[in-house]
C-alpha cells in the first residue's frame, strides 16, 4: 500500500508540473507561439480547439445554427463539427467565465497528463516506454497539447473505460465518450468476452445514433475532408487525388468526385473485411480465459483507427489511439509484422514533419505518397491482428455455449 501510494504521488505531481509549466505558457501568446514554432507546431490562440466551443454557443445563444455559417461566423471556426451536447455542456459550468474556463482546462491537462503517466506504468515493457516517448513528443500529440482538442478528452474516457474491470463503470465512460463525439463507437469491441454485456452495449450505441442521426448528417457535411500529410482516412485520400485530378485535368471532377469517393470507401472497407475474416480460425476448443487489458486497448485502439479510416478524414492528432496497439502488439511474435508496424507508426505520429511547400510539386506527392502509404500499411496490420483478436474470444463464446 505504502508503494502504491508513492507511485499515486509521483504520478499526480508529474501531471501537476507539466500541466502547470503547459498552462504558465499560455498565458503569454508570444512565449506560447515562440514554443510551439520552435516545436514545428503552427501555433493559434492557446488551447483553440476548446475555447472555440464558446464560439458556437454564442451562434446558438444569438439565434444562429452553429451547424451552418452564419453572417458572424469566426474565420476559423466558422461551423461546428461536435454533438451540441458540447455546448450545454459548455453552458453549464458557465464557461464563458474566464475563470471556469480556466480551471476546466487545467482540469482537462492533468487528467491528460495523469492517463498518459498512469498508462506508461502499467505496461511492463522496455520497449513500449521508447515507443511512448516517441509518441509523447510526436507533432501529433503536440498538435493535440496545443489545439487542446477534445480528442483528449474522449481517449480518456475511452482510457478509463478499458482499465475499470466493472461493466457498469465501463459502460459509463464509454457513453459518455460515445455521446460526446461518436467515433467511440468503434472501441465497442472492448466488450466483446461476454455476449449479453456486448449485445446491451451495441444496442444502446445504435439506439444513441439513430437518436442522433440527423445531427450526425450535419457533423459529417461539416467535416472537412482534409488533404494534408498529417492526416489520414480514405476520404483524405480520395480529396487528395480529386485534387490532383482538377489541377492536371485527370479523369476526376466535380461531377464524378462522390461516385469516386464512395467507391474507394467501398474498395478499401472491402479489402479490410477480408483481412479481418482470413485471420479467423473456428476452433471451439480453446479453454475460456480471461480478456487481458493489452487485447481490450487493442481492440479499441484499432477499432478506432479503423472504423475513422474508413469512414472520415482525420487529423494526425487522433493517432492517439494508436498507443493503446502497442501494448499487445509488441508482445507478438509475429516479429516481421511488429518491426514494420513500429516503423509506421514512429514516422505517422511525427507527419506534421512532412507537410509544407507547394502541394502540386513532384516532392510534396512523393512524401505525402510514402506517408499515405505507411498509414495504410498501419490499417492492414491492425486489420491482421483485430481478426485474431476478435476470433479467439468468438471461439471463447462458441466453446461456452457448447459446453453449457
Amino acid at each position: 500500500m505504502k508503494f502504491f501510494s508513492k507511485q499515486l504521488f509521483l504520478k499526480i505531481f508529474l501531471s501537476l508540473l507539466i500541466t502547470l509549466s503547459i498552462f504558465y505558457l499560455s498565458q503569454s501568446q508570444v512565449y506560447w507561439t515562440s514554443f510551439w514554432n520552435f516545436l514545428n507546431i503552427p501555433a493559434y490562440i492557446p488551447f483553440s480547439d476548446f475555447k472555440a466551443l464558446n464560439i458556437f454557443l454564442e451562434y446558438k445563444e444569438n439565434g444562429f445554427d452553429p451547424y451552418q455559417k452564419n453572417p458572424n461566423s469566426h474565420p476559423i471556426h466558422s461551423v461546428l463539427i461536435y454533438p451540441s451536447v458540447w455546448l450545454h455542456i459548455f453552458d453549464f459550468l458557465n464557461l464563458k467565465n474566464e475563470l471556469n474556463l480556466k480551471i476546466s482546462i487545467l482540469f482537462v491537462l492533468f487528467i491528460y497528463f495523469y492517463v498518459l503517466i498512469d498508462f506508461v506504468s502499467r505496461i511492463n515493457n522496455k520497449l513500449f516506454k521508447y515507443f511512448f516517448i516517441i509518441f509523447f513528443f510526436s507533432t501529433s500529440n503536440f498538435l493535440l497539447i496545443e489545439r487542446l482538442n477534445i480528442e483528449i478528452i474522449v481517449f480518456c474516457l475511452v482510457y478509463f473505460a478499458i482499465i475499470n474491470k466493472y461493466f457498469f463503470i465501463q459502460l459509463i465512460f464509454y457513453t459518455l465518450s460515445l455521446v460526446l463525439k461518436i467515433f467511440p463507437i468503434f472501441s465497442i469491441f472492448i466488450f466483446i468476452k461476454k455476449k449479453r454485456n456486448f449485445l446491451i452495449v451495441l444496442i444502446l450505441s445504435i439506439t444513441y445514433i439513430f437518436i442522433m442521426r440527423n445531427e450526425i448528417v450535419l457533423i459529417k457535411e461539416n467535416v472537412i475532408e482534409y488533404a494534408l500529410i498529417f492526416a489520414y482516412g480514405v476520404l483524405s485520400i480520395s480529396k487528395a487525388i480529386y485534387f490532383y485530378s482538377i489541377k492536371f485535368n485527370f479523369f476526376i471532377n466535380d461531377n464524378n468526385y462522390f461516385i469516386f469517393k464512395n467507391l474507394m470507401i467501398l474498395a478499401v472497407s472491402s479489402i479490410a473485411t477480408i483481412i479481418v475474416l482470413s485471420n479467423f480460425r473456428f476452433n471451439v476448443k480453446k479453454k475460456i480465459e480471461q480478456i487481458s487489458n493489452e487485447e481490450k486497448m487493442f481492440l479499441s485502439g484499432a477499432g478506432v483507427y479503423i472504423g475513422t479510416f474508413l469512414t472520415s478524414a482525420n487529423i494526425d492528432y487522433r493517432l492517439i489511439f494508436l498507443l493503446l496497439t502497442l501494448p499487445y502488439i509488441l508482445n507478438t511474435e509475429r516479429n516481421t509484422l511488429k518491426v514494420l508496424y513500429l516503423i509506421c507508426i514512429s514516422i505517422c505520429f511525427n507527419s506534421l514533419i512532412f507537410e509544407g511547400g507547394d502541394s502540386y510539386s513532384l516532392s510534396y506527392f512523393i512524401k505525402a505518397s510514402i506517408v499515405y502509404l505507411l498509414k495504410f500499411i498501419i490499417l492492414f496490420i491492425n486489420c491482421v491482428f483485430f481478426g485474431e483478436v476478435c476470433n479467439r474470444f468468438i471461439n471463447i463464446n462458441i466453446n461456452f455455449i457448447k459446453n453449457k
